[in-house]
């Protein structure tokens, strides 16, 4: 049954108040089909480049391509409603935008934004799909299924060789371990190991707000278990955004500070005891030559476009001639090829300079306001915020802006201030509600 607006029920006003507008909301629910397409759409991520592809698209593209189709057919009206949100009106200006300047550039190439607007398309169906608590829920519950399987395959892999090896001298002799590690699946590290900490971190969000004792205490352990787990690849960045995404959602919920000394020194404990000593040695960042006679990849990248700054930043370079001409003969070169600038906004920066810059930012902007009020009052949003944080510095830590987890990321947002949220508050109505979520189709979202 295709889905058709209501309105939600209003209580006639005292003399005197305020009369409140009522808002609309979507009559039906997410069907049982809809959150497991978008339980197996998140939790089977990790696998893209694992699974062999058909004519060219990969398995993540194939599922995304299904939630595409049955949108369209099934849920028109919600797609309607949702596709010219304020987030994704930013993000198709940037993409013209970024259009245009590419197109003056020498060695165009449009692959970069191809895949930012495919993302965007991907978040507008996971927009529609989180259209009631249990579809917030379910995408937020296959955060945590592929952080967890994902964990599994570390642990099973690599724990036992990092703790063989003892600790490590320096940062060159970790890092050389790091590459001898296979991890089993064809993905990047760093990659594996954002997704664990997003996973940690919705877990241990979820356990400050669930009522029951035994469940708290699962997915406290569950988060120490993902966050030793990310710690296995040996990412920096991992580390960074587990600790600034937990630090968040700790003060956005108001824990009282016993109650946040105790989770954090249970935390804390947990990864000292369980992380092996070999992985410490890597948790440093130096723009020092080394016994290698040059600087870290990161470190040499972020010289180079400090060094050329004045020949990128009114304009831009281009994508297509950043990644051949201009990218080999300006410091970018490394391991056979040209590499990115390990951070999306100096990558913008580079390619289309300050306005494809500024739109961007008009993009992350807009995400900002649309994050609600009050976060804390509620486990799902607080889950939520987490995700946000996190998404928020990977963006400062890796070149790609157009990544599927990103898609995920703000389609959750989008739908959740749409449907659930729309007032940009959430009710304290909603606090402390079973971990699942709730039936909960019609938002009170009182004040």
């Amino acid at each position: 049954m295709l889905d058709r607006p209501i309105r939600s029920n209003q209580r006639t006003p005292a003399s005197g108040a305020s009369t409140v507008a009522p808002h609309i909301v979507p009559q039906s629910g997410t069907t049982l089909a809809e959150r497991f397409l978008l339980l197996a759409a998140v939790t089977t991520l990790p696998l893209e480049k694992q699974l062999p592809t058909v004519a060219g698209m990969s398995f993540s593209f194939l599922i995304f391509a299904v939630l595409a189709v049955y949108i369209i057919v099934n849920r028109p009206r919600a797609l309607g409603e949702i596709w010219y949100h304020p987030v994704f009106i930013a993000a198709y200006a940037f993409v013209g935008v970024v259009i245009l300047l590419e197109f003056s550039s020498p060695s165009s190439s449009y692959q970069e934004t191809i895949r930012f607007a495919q993302m965007i398309a991907g978040a507008v169906c996971v927009a529609a799909l989180c259209r009631d608590r249990s579809g917030l829920a379910v995408g937020l519950y296959g955060h945590i299924g592929a952080a967890l399987w994902v964990s599994t395959v570390l642990y099973l892999t690599s724990y036992g060789m990092l703790a063989e090896m003892g600790t490590t001298s320096n940062f060159q002799e970790a890092s050389n371990i790091r590459e001898q590690v296979d991890t089993g699946i064809t993905a990047n590290k760093n990659g594996l190991a954002f997704v664990c900490i997003q996973g940690a971190i919705v877990a241990v969000a979820l356990s400050l707000s669930v009522r029951f004792k035994h469940f708290r205490i699962l997915l406290l352990g569950i988060g120490i278990f993902c966050i030793v787990a990310a710690f296995l690849t040996m990412s920096r960045g991992a580390a960074v955004m587990g600790f600034v995404s937990v630090a968040t959602i700790l003060y956005a919920h108001g824990v009282k500070q016993a109650k946040a000394l105790i989770l954090v020194s249970i935390l804390g404990m947990g990864i000292y005891i369980l992380v092996p000593d070999a992985v410490w040695s890597r948790m440093t960042f130096s723009t020092e030559v080394g016994e290698s006679g040059r600087m870290e990849a990161r470190a040499q990248v972020y010289t180079s476009a400090l060094n050329h700054f004045s020949e990128y930043i009114v304009a831009g370079v281009g994508a297509g001639n950043f990644f051949s001409k201009w990218g080999l003969e300006n410091g970018f070169y490394r391991g056979g090829g040209v590499v990115g600038a390990h951070n999306a906004f100096l990558q913008i920066a580079i390619c289309w300079g300050v306005l494809g810059l500024f739109m961007f930012v008009l993009i992350i902007w807009c995400v900002y306001c649309s994050v609600p009020l009050h976060c804390g009052r509620d486990q799902l949003s607080l889950a939520l915020l987490g995700i946000l944080i996190s998404l928020g510095l990977a963006l400062m830590q890796g070149h790609g802006f157009y990544s599927k987890t990103y898609a995920f990321g703000i389609g959750m947002l989008v739908g959740a201030r749409q449907w659930i949220w729309p007032r940009g508050i959430v009710s304290a109505v909603e606090v402390n509600r079973c971990p699942s979520g709730g039936a909960g189709r019609v938002s009170t979202d009182s004040r």
